[in-house]
């Protein structure tokens, strides 16, 4: 998901922009594990994390908390991580990501099924079962027949998770018409049983059930909106209450049944202050007005934060990447040469300064953290071999437009790449635009952009979240396009396909998503990553911190914590 999709996880908001303040280092995981992992640190040192269940017990009255706005607080919509933040307590799907620190977070468990699914040879066909005597927060029962509903109403309210589904048998045909059932889904209410069929293997499909798209809610919940209505909850927690832009309250689901390996979280009741400052955000903990800054604590801030209260301050990792993508449909960056010379023009290392100067630089595409990563070093900063690679495509002193949000850290970074790809032979400029029409501006093949500012968090812990939603070219679109780059090359494209239909990610299947992040780095030059960002958590002196973690995908699990 992109930044703006973690404001929206896009559509407005991101896995949360945070600057790096330390360049501690964070190794990629081994052995075929699927995990991306969230490495947190404190004042330099590795926290030793922890996991819901150990935290178990230490309940108390109220976690007060000052967060960004949600885009949604509805699971059909949401695509934040402030919204999937809250609701993964709230809505739980068929299965769901064990609640712990490091890789061992993106390990699939079940949820409201009584286990993981009967997979059928040809990885075709899921066959769940419905754990017995569920019930809403409003008391009604928790039926198979939800399941179905809830996947097909992410088609009625035109969620942006859809595509994570087109994979299930009839689901292409129920876009089109959004009447009668997606015959790929059967369901039993008396047994339980939840049946998937898919038109063809694919090996993140668990991962993706995973995911709030994928939460179980009320058959009869209206295709629409529901973020200040409120859905009936099947999770520890329910949403009280939810004024936009300024508050949220979330409560204990009364008909919550424990479920092994859920636990049923240490706060009674989480109450919200919606801030959209950072320097706000952070005064409000050093006020004594809140227990917890979801926001970034202000460049200008850190070193003071750092020095005076080191030990309320938790640093992490997520699995982020911020990248150039160039459009290899549009001059000159159909020029392989013209693609190169800006991954040899920029400087990262200055770059890294630009986001607040304690990040962490790359030339890979798979963050550090995913186990398919191996170090890319081929791009040494050298203007006068870009000049050369410029003046070789024969679009010297050609006009290009380096798009990006007119906002920090986006702003400078487009100014600062528009400065060097003039002095490597070109007369660029820079091209702003506001945050509500960026992503969509650029995503649209009429706009002709030529090279753009984007970055991108994970959906969920698998190299196709990265691969084939970014750089697949048959999956390039005529607007609402994610792969901005519209990289298409068939070899890859091919090896992709591949991949998607491989169960399960061994040694064998990891080398292969590596050699594609070098090909699409090094042999194709269709993007030029540069920067790994790290996020910032900060807690007034009366959390006890021995309880922190930071997942893998939802960041901080609030429902863990514990106060001193």
């Amino acid at each position: 998901m992109q930044r703006r999709r973690w404001l929206l996880l896009t559509g407005v908001g991101a896995l949360v922009l945070v600057l790096a303040l330390l360049a501690a280092g964070c190794g990629g995981g081994g052995g075929g594990n699927n995990a991306s992992e969230s490495t947190t640190t404190t004042g330099g040192q590795a926290s030793s994390g922890g996991t819901a269940s150990q935290n178990a017990g230490r309940t108390f009255p109220t976690l007060r908390v000052t967060w960004d706005a949600p885009d949604y607080f509805d699971p059909g919509l949401s695509y934040t991580v402030t919204g999937w933040q809250i609701m993964q307590h709230v809505y739980l799907g068929l299965v769901g990501y064990k609640w712990t620190a490091g890789p061992a977070g993106a390990t699939i468990v079940p949820a409201l099924a009584t286990g993981l699914p009967q997979v059928s040879a040809d990885g075709k066909d899921y066959k769940f079962t419905l754990r017995k005597g569920l019930k809403y927060s409003d008391g009604s029962p928790v039926k198979a027949s939800d399941f179905r509903a809830s996947i097909e109403r992410l088609y009625k309210v035109s969620s942006p998770g859809v595509g994570f589904f087109s994979q299930i048998v009839g689901a292409d045909q129920f876009s089109k018409t959004k009447t009668g059932h997606i015959t790929g889904i059967t369901t039993n209410d008396k047994t339980g049983s939840v049946e998937i069929k898919l038109t063809s293997p694919r090996g993140d499909f668990l991962q993706i059930l995973g995911i709030p798209f994928a939460a179980i809610i009320p058959a009869k919940t209206p295709p629409s909106d529901q973020s200040t209505k409120g859905i009936p909850a099947n999770g520890p927690y329910m949403i009280s209450s939810y004024k936009p832009n300024r508050t949220f309250t979330v409560v204990r689901n009364p008909n919550y049944q424990p479920v092994s390996g859920i636990p049923k979280g240490n706060p009674d009741k989480v109450e919200g202050t919606i801030l959209s400052e950072d320097t706000a955000a952070l005064q409000s903990v050093l006020g004594g007005k809140s227990d917890y800054d979801f926001r970034t604590i202000p460049t200008d801030r850190l070193p003071e934060v750092q020095q005076k209260y080191k030990d309320q301050l938790r640093l992490y990792t997520p699995a982020n990447t911020y990248y150039l993508a160039m459009n290899t449909r549009v001059k000159p960056f159909d020029k392989l040469s013209a693609r190169q010379a800006v991954n040899y023009a920029i400087d990262r290392s200055a770059m890294v300064q630009l986001f607040g100067g304690l990040g962490r630089t790359t030339q890979n595409f798979l963050p550090p953290t995913y186990p398919q990563y191996q170090k890319i070093d081929t791009y040494k900063t050298n203007l006068a071999k870009a000049r050369a690679l410029v003046k070789a495509s024969g679009t010297a002193g050609m006009k290009v437009t380096v798009w990006g949000l007119n906002e920090a850290p986006s702003q400078p970074t487009v100014e600062y790449v528009a400065d060097v790809l003039t002095k490597i032979g070109w007369k660029a400029t820079p091209k702003l635009l506001a945050h509500d029409v960026y992503f969509t501006t650029i995503g649209n093949q009429k706009t002709k952009a030529q090279i753009m500012y984007t970055d991108w968090y994970q959906d969920y812990p698998h190299p196709l979240d990265w691969f084939d939603v970014l750089l697949n070219g048959n999956r390039i679109t005529e607007t609402h396009n994610n792969n901005v780059s519209n990289a298409d090359f068939p070899a890859a494209n091919a090896l992709i396909e591949r991949l998607k239909k491989q169960p399960k990610l061994n040694d064998q299947v990891n080398q292969q998503w590596a050699s594609l992040d070098r090909d699409y780095v090094v042999k194709y030059s269709a993007v030029a990553p540069y920067l790994n960002i790290e996020g910032t958590d900060f807690f007034s002196d009366k959390v006890d911190l021995s309880c922190y973690y930071n997942h893998v995908l939802f960041q901080f699990d609030w429902s863990a914590i514990c106060m001193k």
